[in-house]
């Protein structure tokens, strides 16, 4: 039995020789790059990679690239212009008018010059409270009549200045649209004018005209004599307000004004003005 097995292992050492046993010999490397998306076409969730720069995806938030606010993230220290404000302060030099005749001076308009204040509290998000409170004066003319039958001149009015001095409380509508903020305001108040004293009936210290009539702003005492009189007015207004900063504004402003007693006249008293707001 033994020269047997000692042919079988000659035979199977033979064997293994010529067979070349071993590890298999590696693979030449390829005459051509590889193509990476032959690679994930192995992995179906593996995105290929951008081509344009302009797929490349954008930064981690924040440093100024696209992302959500979260908890922990800073907000940032510039503010954008809006209307976020409780308290408006204004001033605004005016413009004013009467559309109303005066004894012995005409029909006018008797146009003046003047300054106004108003203060805005907010009420809801869109609507405010306003008192304001403005003066104004008018500057006229003495004006007479010259009488060609005896050539004589008659005095129908004395020179100086009409005052108008106009306060009361607004409802403010506001409309915030970003930087420009409109305003529509509808109120009531008081109004008092005082015009210069003249040598006719119904002027300032004379005696009450034909029909107890007085001056605007004058009514006929139990004396029938003209004396100053305190006007409820009612008025409305439309206003631009242009943000400048966060805590600054400026815009126009125009309000009509008319008397409770004669609201078929209108306006009575006009004021344009060009308005400086502080906000708060």
């Amino acid at each position: 039995m033994e020269p047997p097995i000692r042919a079988r292992l000659a035979l199977a050492a033979a064997m293994l020789l010529g067979a070349g046993w071993g590890p298999p010999a590696p693979d030449p490397p390829p005459s051509e790059p590889r193509d990476p998306e032959s690679d994930n076409a192995e992995d179906p969730f593996a995105e290929p990679p951008p081509r344009d720069p302009d797929d490349t995806p954008f930064m981690s938030a924040p440093n100024n690239q696209l992302g959500q606010w979260s908890v922990g993230r800073k907000r940032p220290l510039t503010r954008s212009f809006d209307d976020d404000h409780h308290l408006q302060l204004t001033v605004a030099p005016a413009y004013a008018a009467f559309h109303v005749p005066f004894i012995g001076r005409g029909n006018g308009p008797f146009r003046g010059v003047g300054a106004a204040l108003e203060l805005d509290l907010r009420v809801f998000r869109w609507l405010f409270v306003r008192a304001f409170a403005s003066h104004t004066a008018h500057p006229v003319f003495a004006e007479s009549a010259y009488n060609e039958d005896d050539g004589s001149v008659a005095q129908l009015s004395e020179s100086g200045l009409i005052q108008a001095t106009n306060t009361g409380l607004s409802l403010v509508y506001a409309l915030d649209i970003g930087r420009f903020v409109p305003r529509l305001d509808l109120g009531g108040g008081l109004l008092f004018v005082r015009s210069p004293t003249g040598p006719q009936d119904g002027q300032w210290g004379q005696p009450c005209a034909s029909g107890n009539v007085c001056d605007l702003g004058l009514y006929c005492s139990a004396e029938e004599v003209c004396r100053p009189a305190t006007l409820i007015e009612v008025h409305a207004g439309v206003a631009l307000d242009v943000l400048i900063a966060r805590h600054w504004a400026a815009g126009l402003g125009v309000r009509y004004t008319t008397m409770l007693s004669t609201l078929d006249i209108i306006p009575i008293y006009l004021q344009a003005t060009i308005r400086l707001s502080a906000r708060f």
